[in-house]
C-alpha cells in the first residue's frame, strides 16, 4: 500500500470480499487512461489528478512494462491498484513481472481461477509480496480520489468458479470464463469510460438492468471486438462517443469482427484500436475529454 494511501478493508474468512478505499488528497489537473497497445491483449493504465495509480489487466507479455516506463514517473515503482478482469492469459500474463518489479497497492480478482501455468505463476507471485486482494462484486466502488471511482458492475458476485485449461479457448470453449471478467465504469465527475474486459453478450444483456446509468463517453469494447461482444441493444444504452479496441495486428483470431465494427457504427462511435493507432491515450477534465493516437 502506498504512503498516500488509506485504505478502509473488511475480511471475511481470510479473503477481502467487500471493500471501499478512499485516498485523501485535493484535486486538481486532468485525468490520463491509456489504453497500452501490447498485441492481442489488454492492458489499461489509469492515472488519477493526483498521481494515484490503477492497471487493469497485463496484457499477453512483457510489452505492458513498456508501458509502464513510459507513462509513468522515472522513479516510481508503485500501483496503487491492480484489477485482473480474468485469468486468460492475454490478460494475466504481463502481470507477472509487473509484480515482481513494482508495489501493488491492493490487487482486485473476479473470483474465477484457471488451471494454468501462467495464472498460478502470478498468484504464487502476488502471494510472495504479501498483496492484499479483494474479490470483485456488483456494488463495490473504489474511490480514488474525490470525484473519481470505478464503479464494479459484473460479475453479481464473486463466482469462485475453477476451470480447466479447456477455458483457455478464445472461442466458445473459454466464454463462461469470459463471462466473469470484471466489468466497471470509471467515472470522474461529468466524464465517464465503462470497461468491460471479456465480456460477452450475455453479460452484456444482464448490464441493460443497468438502464441509462450505463451511459459512459468512452466503452473499452469487450473481448477485442469479437462478434460475441458489443451487441446493438447494450450499445445503444451505453450510446460512447469512441470506442477503444485492444487488439493484435493481424491475430489470427479475426479480431475486431466485422459484425462488431459494423454495430460500433451503426451508433456513430468513433473507433480506435492498437493494432492500428498504438498507444491511445484519453485525457479528461471530468466534462470534456481528447484522445491522443501513438499512430
Amino acid at each position: 500500500m502506498t504512503k498516500t494511501g488509506k485504505f478502509l478493508l473488511f475480511l471475511f474468512a481470510g479473503s477481502l470480499a467487500v471493500w471501499f478505499l478512499v485516498f485523501s488528497g485535493g484535486m486538481g489537473g486532468n485525468l490520463e487512461t491509456v489504453f497500452l497497445d501490447v498485441g492481442q491483449g489488454d492492458a489499461v493504465l489509469i492515472k488519477s489528478p493526483e498521481g494515484r495509480t490503477m492497471l487493469i489487466d497485463g496484457g499477453p507479455n512483457n510489452k505492458v512494462l513498456e508501458g509502464l516506463g513510459k507513462y509513468l514517473p522515472a522513479l516510481s515503482k508503485n500501483i496503487d491498484v491492480v484489477i485482473l478482469t480474468h485469468p486468460h492469459a492475454d490478460h494475466v500474463t504481463g502481470l507477472v513481472e509487473v509484480f515482481k518489479r513494482y508495489d501493488i497497492g491492493t490487487l482486485v480478482l473476479s473470483g474465477a481461477g484457471l488451471k494454468s501455468d501462467v495464472y498460478g505463476e502470478f498468484l504464487k507471485t502476488a502471494a510472495s509480496k504479501n498483496v492484499p486482494v479483494v474479490l470483485a462484486e456488483a456494488g463495490i466502488a473504489v474511490h480514488l480520489e474525490k470525484d473519481l471511482e470505478f464503479d464494479i458492475l459484473s460479475p453479481e458476485r464473486a463466482p469462485e468458479l475453477v476451470f480447466n485449461k479447456n477455458s483457455e479457448s478464445f472461442g466458445a470453449a473459454g466464454g463462461d470464463l469470459n463471462d466473469t471478467s470484471v466489468v466497471g465504469k470509471l467515472i470522474f465527475k461529468d466524464f465517464s469510460i465503462l470497461l468491460t474486459g471479456d465480456a460477452t453478450s450475455k453479460i452484456e444483456n444482464r448490464l441493460l438492468v443497468y438502464g441509462g446509468n450505463l451511459k459512459s463517453g468512452i466503452l473499452k469494447a469487450g473481448h477485442h471486438g469479437s462478434k460475441y461482444s458489443s451487441s446493438l441493444q447494450f450499445l445503444k444504452l451505453v450510446s460512447p462517443k469512441a470506442a477503444m479496441i485492444e487488439v493484435g495486428a493481424k491475430n489470427r483470431y479475426g479480431h475486431p469482427a466485422e459484425p462488431a465494427l459494423d454495430r460500433l457504427r451503426m451508433i456513430g462511435a468513433e473507433i480506435f484500436r492498437t493494432d492500428l493507432n498504438g498507444d491511445i491515450k484519453v485525457v479528461s477534465d471530468g466534462f470534456t475529454a481528447n484522445i491522443f493516437k501513438e499512430k
